[in-house]
């Protein structure tokens, strides 16, 4: 049964909902889905919430979902949209020297810009954004996407070093579908989450999936449920990357964002998305 259930999601149901213009359609794909999901990725590692274009909750397995989280590096596109506003889209290069400068990647990514910061999820590129923002303009920013920043944060706390912004998990993938639609000036940052999922922190998703299949951003953050890990790892992925219908956000107990995007890849993939399903782009 599980393996027909497979086929209709690959051969049909995919391929009607990357068509899709009804909410009709996005309801077939969504009881489809949802069961294969659950089937295959309900185990308690993994916690996920996949919405459709219009907002609306697809599948989900996210005990407690109306709890916020601290989703750690998923935040950075919101500093770069806000940096981007109060600086005319003009992005600057920035120096990373590793530890030195507080980058999770000890050797450092050396000058960089933000395409690649956010494909590399780059510490010191975005401390240097947050530093340079108004904070009371970006909180208007932030609340346009539906986001909550903590009053007076530090620039530690906006692009997700410690646990003080915390937002719900329908909250940030609702975020990521305003983002994907966002005015053309934002395009430089969609680009550095389409070079995430081919060749950055989410790769495996593209691998999955396929080269240019999707946008993605990780993130890793302290744990914050039981039983506690050193760490949560978070992805999301919107799919496909030219006109996004589906934004799936995964968060996996005891890993990095990097090994959580392996499964958000596979998760798509599992439900008929990727190569040869005709779900493609």
């Amino acid at each position: 049964m599980s393996r027909l259930l497979h086929v209709i999601l690959a051969l049909v149901v995919a391929p009607l909902f990357a068509s899709a213009s009804s909410a009709q359609d996005s309801d077939l794909f969504s009881q489809a889905a949802s069961t294969e999901l659950m089937r295959r990725f309900g185990g308690g590692n993994l916690s996920w919430l996949m919405l459709d274009r219009w907002g609306r909750v697809v599948a989900e397995n996210w005990p407690d979902a109306d709890r916020t989280v601290a989703p750690g590096s998923l935040l950075k596109p919101f500093i770069a949209v806000a940096y981007g506003e109060q600086h005319g889209y003009v992005f600057p290069r920035v120096t990373c020297s590793g530890i030195s400068s507080r980058c999770w990647l000890p050797r450092g990514h050396g000058r960089i810009g933000l395409e690649a910061a956010l494909a590399d999820s780059c510490n010191t590129y975005f401390l240097s954004l947050a530093g340079a923002l108004n904070r009371r303009l970006a909180q208007t920013t932030f609340a346009r996407f539906g986001l909550q920043a903590p009053r007076a944060p530090d620039a530690d706390a906006l692009i997700g070093l410690t646990d003080q912004w915390r937002e719900t998990p329908i909250t940030l993938a609702s975020a990521y579908l305003k983002l994907a639609s966002g005015p053309p000036e934002q395009a430089s940052i969609l680009a550095g989450m389409h070079s995430a999922a081919e060749s950055g922190t989410a790769r495996d998703v593209d691998l999955a999936l396929g080269p240019g299949a999707a946008l993605a951003k990780t993130g890793t953050a302290a744990c914050s449920h039981h039983p506690r890990a050193t760490a949560d790892g978070f992805t999301v992925v919107l799919f496909p990357a030219a006109q996004p219908r589906v934004v799936l956000l995964v968060r996996m107990h005891g890993a990095t964002g990097a090994q959580t995007a392996a499964q958000a890849g596979a998760m798509l993939r599992a439900i008929g998305m990727g190569i040869g399903t005709g779900a493609h782009s």
